[in-house]
Order: structure tokens, then C-alpha cells, then sequence
């Protein structure tokens, strides 16, 4: 069996637009793996589950991965990523043919960059960020850790995102913002000041709406003693 297989980790509509950017880049994924046993509404070649020691074999048997979980999620992609590297995966990063990356910027670990997105000169991208489709990232923007660009966002230039804030689709982020961790910005926002950590605003221009209290709930990650992938058998 091959070791270049590659792990999807869920099985939703950002697994079903990863897949289909893999295929079209000729890698195609292996397995995919569902700790809530949802299976994939698209038909796929890949073998799918939910149980626990089908995940100790798909871990064995792959070589690279893709957490497929977006929105509000980058605190959990980035610690389940996290976590599958300790079993010595792999990370995969995911450019669309209809993406830009401009040479000079610096792309993390894992980051998915979707169809039309454009990433300008100077730009700087933490590990396992989704930049969605038709996000734009301007000149000299600093992204941090499992941030989130939902579709048709837009980062004016020297915008800083600190790690694990989502911003909603078309908002816009004005020039010199600096946007908290753990934050969201809601869709079709303006963002013209400073958002702390662990924040929510939303509207035109963004106002706080309340704070962000979500925590991460890694109970897959518990339900067995994991061991690291050189001593799975």
C-alpha cells in the first residue's frame, strides 16, 4: 500500500472543495476520517469513517493530511493539525490554479488558498489558515495561526490578524487594523478600529457585538491512548 496516501480530517463542504482541488492538482486523497459520522454528501473514491480503528489504520497507512474544518474554527484545525503531525504526517498546503501568491510573501504550514484568491507581495501567513475564495490579502498583511478569510474578504494593506480570528465574508478591513486572537469579524463588515482579543463586531462601520467565548472541544483526541505513529501496529 502506498505511503503518499493523504488523510482528509472531515467530511463537509470544505472536505468536498479540498478534494476536488487535490484531484485537480493530481493528488488525490486516500482516506477520510469523521469523528461525528457525518458522512460526505459527494461521491468520492475515498474510504470513509467514523470509528476509531479505521483512524489508528488510516494514521498508518497515510503520509499527509488536511484538517477539513473551516469557519469559526481555526483554534480546532490548527490543534487537530497539530496533533496528527505528533503521528508523523505530513501537512499539505492547498493552492488553487485560480489563486495568486506573490513570490515574495511567506505562506505557512497547511494554508488552503481557494479559487480567485490573491495573496500580495510582503505578505506573511501563519500555519493552517484558509484563504477562501476571492479573499484578497494586501501588501504587507500579517496573518496569524488557523485564521480564517471567508470569500470576497478583503485585507487592506499592513493589516495584522492574530491568531485563530475568522473574517466573515466581504468584509473589508481598513489600512493599519490590527485584529485580536480568537476574534470575528461578522460578514459584509467595515472594520475602522483596533479589535481586541476575543471579540465579536459586526456592521458598517464594525461595532462590538460581545465577546467570543467559544472553546474547542478536542474529545476525538481523548477517546483512546494515542501513541505516536512509529508504534501503531
Amino acid at each position: 500500500m502506498s505511503k503518499n496516501n493523504i488523510l482528509l480530517y472531515g467530511s463537509k463542504s470544505t472536505a468536498f472543495i479540498i478534494y476536488e482541488m487535490l484531484k485537480e492538482l493530481k493528488k488525490s486523497p486516500k482516506y477520510m476520517f469523521d469523528p461525528l459520522g457525518i458522512k460526505p454528501f459527494f461521491k468520492s473514491s475515498l474510504i470513509f469513517s467514523n470509528k476509531i480503528n479505521d483512524f489508528k489504520i488510516f494514521l498508518k497507512n497515510s503520509k499527509y493530511f488536511s484538517v477539513c474544518i473551516a469557519r469559526e474554527d481555526g483554534y480546532a484545525r490548527y490543534n487537530i493539525s497539530k496533533k496528527l503531525e505528533e503521528f508523523g504526517l505530513n501537512s499539505i498546503s492547498v493552492k488553487s490554479k485560480l489563486s495568486y501568491v506573490h513570490k515574495n510573501s511567506k505562506i505557512g504550514s497547511g494554508v488552503i488558498a481557494m479559487a480567485k484568491s490573491y495573496i500580495n507581495r510582503g505578505v506573511e501567513i501563519g500555519d493552517y489558515c484558509i484563504i477562501n475564495t476571492g479573499a484578497i490579502v494586501d501588501h504587507e498583511c500579517e496573518i496569524g495561526n488557523g485564521v480564517h478569510l471567508m470569500g470576497g474578504s478583503y485585507l487592506a494593506g499592513r493589516v495584522k490578524i492574530g491568531n485563530f480570528s475568522s473574517v466573515g465574508a466581504t468584509a473589508t478591513i481598513l489600512p493599519d487594523i490590527k485584529v485580536g486572537n480568537h476574534s470575528i469579524i461578522g460578514a459584509g463588515a467595515v472594520v475602522t478600529k483596533d479589535v481586541p482579543n476575543n471579540t465579536v463586531v459586526v456592521g458598517n462601520p464594525a461595532k462590538f457585538l460581545r465577546n467570543n467565548n467559544s472553546k474547542i472541544n478536542l474529545k476525538v483526541f481523548n477517546t483512546f491512548k494515542y501513541e505516536k505513529k512509529k508504534k501503531l501496529k
